[in-house]
């Protein structure tokens, strides 16, 4: 059975009859989602201890226990992203945008029954109820990358890994990625040396375009309690969902010494994953004196049981001004279906609240990534999960996410801004690359029962990106500036 294989930041995957898959960077991808939010707190971004937002209903339950009156909002989104590449001194920009839903919930108030010359402002004083509808993470992204290769051709890498994995040419799997490039030209067999062997020249015009669709969403089910106006208590159970796609397009045009023409490669991948879980959060806020409150939550694992759907595809032409010769092929389809845990993750945060100007506040997230792990699903191949589990425990360690930020009244409008950081999730590298760095800004005006925010949303993070590797190490490599430009609107009222 052949499987999908994805080296560790690698762009191309490669099949063989006998290299099991690596699903781990999905895994990693599916464990970096954030709690999802109203515009308010996209702007502030520290949300632990601050409570008395819709966002709690997805965050932090205790935060609904600040409630005093029923409340509902719904916050559509933006998204654009303006990505840079430098690849073989060639640079590329990659632009898209698109229209979502981020949040809506509501939160019903209840009061709690008092017997009769009770204190009202002692003991359980209400019992609040929340649903609601986050996205916890957007995929949709595009990268491109282009430029002239001096030292190494797409077909260097089909030679190594058909001799690597094959024999002679009678033994290459039908289907396989490497009997698509024997069949194409594009590598030939030595029978004395018994390897293969690439029939391109160097100085070949590579280009890459990768496009990301898709989204992590959750369904939260929130119950938050106040006692005294001084403790918060609260617990939800979410139902997440994973709705990931990708569509691949590598292109090589040069020229083939063996067969003396000009030739044009395209391999094509795409990748279909759905998936659903379920995790539970608690959490609690306390306020030692009235300006400050104190807030942690912990977020159980999310258990996933995910289905995953892999194609690959080779076609190549051979000549300058015309189509001498064309070779192509149908797509490969490669089904999987496992079951994975993603970390817990711990919050603590503190907030300090200025009278009625305003408050700042801070977050401090732990996750522990090398915890990550996959389980079979019905009858799945236990190697792979055996070798995506050990990926995890040497490629992956724990990391840390801050934030900070804050919020100014003047009158009824409220000015936000806010900071987040999101720890590098790597055992090694050669430097913090991986770190992605979010910076905010924002507007609320609040009149009678209704109010408006509106927040602009930038994440900035570097990467790299190559197309193949060789003994899977990368070799031409491809630097990323990915910028993501998000807006978001809620409209919000109590009753």
């Amino acid at each position: 059975m052949k499987l999908r294989v994805l080296f560790s930041m690698a762009v191309i995957v490669a099949a063989t009859g006998e290299i099991r898959a690596q699903y781990s960077e999905d895994a990693l991808r599916f464990s970096r989602s954030q709690w999802g939010s109203t515009a308010r707190f996209k702007a502030i971004g520290a949300q632990t201890g601050v409570g008395g937002d819709l966002s709690s209903v997805g965050g932090n339950p205790a935060g609904i226990g600040f409630f005093t009156r029923s409340e509902l909002s719904i916050t559509p989104e933006f998204n654009g992203y303006n990505n840079s590449s430098n690849y073989l001194g060639n640079q590329t920009i990659a632009r898209g945008d698109k229209l979502g839903l981020a949040n809506a919930a509501v939160v019903f108030h209840t009061r709690a029954a008092k017997p009769k010359g009770a204190k009202l402002d002692q003991g359980w004083l209400s019992f609040n109820f929340g649903l609601g509808y986050s996205q916890t993470q957007g995929f949709d992204n595009g990268i491109g990358y282009s430029g002239t290769n001096p030292n190494n051709s797409i077909a260097d890498y089909f030679a190594e890994s058909a001799s690597n994995n094959y024999g002679a040419p009678n033994t290459l799997q039908s289907g396989s990625l490497e009997r698509m490039a024997y069949d194409n030209y594009l590598i030939g067999y030595d029978n004395p040396g018994g390897y293969y062997f690439p029939e391109t020249d160097v100085n070949n015009v590579q280009t890459k375009n990768d496009l990301r669709f898709g989204r992590q969403s959750e369904v939260n089910f929130s119950v938050g309690a106040n006692y005294s106006n001084q403790f918060y208590v609260g617990a939800s159970v979410g139902i997440a969902n994973i709705n990931y796609n990708t569509s691949d397009l590598y292109q090589e045009k040069g020229f083939n010494v063996t067969e003396n023409n000009d030739y044009e490669l395209s391999y094509r991948q795409s990748q279909l994953t759905r998936g659903s879980g379920i995790n539970a959060k608690i959490g609690a806020i306390y306020r030692p004196i009235p300006n400050v409150r104190l807030g942690a939550a912990v977020e159980s694992p999310t258990w996933y049981t995910i289905d995953d759907s892999y194609s690959e595809g080779l076609d190549t032409k051979y000549g300058k001004n015309r189509v001498d010769s064309q070779f192509v092929n149908n797509d490969e389809f490669y089904d999987f279906t496992y079951k994975l845990r993603t970390p817990l993750k711990i919050s603590t945060g503190i907030s300090y609240f200025f009278e009625d100007k305003g408050f700042i506040s801070a977050d401090i997230d732990y996750v522990d990534y090398s915890t990550i792990n996959f389980a079979q699903a019905n009858t799945g191949d236990i190697q792979v999960i055996s070798d995506n589990n050990k990926a995890v425990v040497t490629n992956y360690t724990d990391a840390i996410n801050f934030r900070i930020g804050a919020e100014y009244k003047i009158d009824n409008l409220m000015l936000r801004a806010g900071y987040g950081s999101q720890g590098d999730p790597y055992v090694v590298t050669d430097y913090k690359r991986f770190n992605i760095s979010t910076y905010s800004g924002g507007l609320g005006y609040r009149i009678n029962n209704y109010y408006i925010d509106l927040t602009y949303q930038k994440v900035v993070s570097d990467s790299e990106r190559w197309p193949y590797s060789f003994n899977n190490n990368p070799t031409s490599i491809a630097s990323i500036k990915n910028n993501r430009n998000n807006v978001f609107l809620t409209i919000g009222s109590r009753f």
